[in-house]
């Protein structure tokens, strides 16, 4: 049953979060969420990742709330849409981040429309790769297109939502280079659970998920305070400055657990379980 904490919303980021680090879904996180949604609760997710892997998840899981993708620079009222809010860079600023890259050799990943773009690679054939599902949920619907393209700039077909970068030169440069458009864009730095550098993305300005899961209870009509936030990365602080309660995983860096209600197990020992059997269910029934 729900328990005595008021929980209207349930916004769970993915990976380091509801996804292990193996990147396969938590199994009890996955059955506690579901039990949640039947309960009537709202189950938000809230990621860096593309719509297309997203409404897969959801179809997989029977969950139709409202979706927080590509860091908010997406939100949809339900798998299915409409669409609440949709922001892209603008084109000149990627083509300046794009043009920095080619000139180093850098791959970026950039994500337009329903496709994501990689620079190509050694020996690496040109045009459309895959389908690609979200891990473990093989065989749904939804999935997302890889196309391999000569030069980064030639992913620009249209304002992009996102372009990541993973080596060290091209995230120090392109950090520099961002904070010069600092009224177009931002970025963020993601690390590895043991403080390593992971990636830099780089979003539209009003893309971050404090944002989009304020817009979400504000079309659902509930109050902030009753929503539950459980991420892991600095990108779901501003969700969890937003939220009535936090919670932060485990394996988070310290500045996240800082800035959560409390820290709950890591994500490889089913911390989104944890978080709901505290704050919103009880029995994990």
């Amino acid at each position: 049953m729900i328990g005595s904490f008021s929980i209207g919303i349930i916004s769970v980021d993915l990976d380091g979060t509801l996804f292990r680090s193996d990147g396969m879904p938590a199994p009890e996180g996955i059955r506690m969420l579901q039990a949640a949604a039947q309960a009537g609760v709202r189950v938000v997710i809230s990621t860096t990742r593309n719509a297309a892997g997203v409404r897969q998840l959801c179809a997989r899981l029977g969950l139709s709330d409202p979706m927080i993708c590509t860091n908010g620079a997406q939100v949809f009222a339900s798998p299915a849409g409409p669409i609440w809010a949709s922001y892209t860079i603008p084109i000149e600023v990627a083509r300046e981040i794009a043009r920095l890259a080619d000139r180093n050799g850098w791959e970026v990943s950039t994500s337009v429309g329903s496709c994501s773009y990689l620079r190509q690679r050694p020996g690496q054939p040109l045009g459309l790769v895959e389908n690609r599902s979200i891990a473990g949920l093989e065989g749904s619907q939804g999935t997302s297109q890889l196309v391999i393209v000569s030069a980064n700039e030639e992913a620009l077909v249209a304002e992009p939502k996102r372009m990541i970068l993973h080596e060290p030169d091209a995230i120090a440069a392109a950090r520099e280079l961002t904070a010069q458009y600092s009224q177009a864009c931002r970025a963020e730095t993601y690390y590895e659970p043991d403080g390593s550098l992971h990636s830099l993305c780089i979003f539209p300005l009003r893309a971050d998920k404090g944002t989009a899961v304020r817009l979400v209870a504000g079309k659902l009509g509930i109050p902030l305070g009753q929503i539950l936030a459980i991420g892991d990365n600095p990108n779901d602080m501003p969700m969890f400055a937003a939220a009535g309660t936090s919670v932060a995983m485990g394996n988070a860096p310290p500045e996240v657990k800082d800035s959560a209600t409390v820290v709950g197990p890591t994500n490889d020992d089913e911390g989104v379980a944890w978080a709901l059997r505290r704050f919103v269910l009880q029995g994990g029934n």
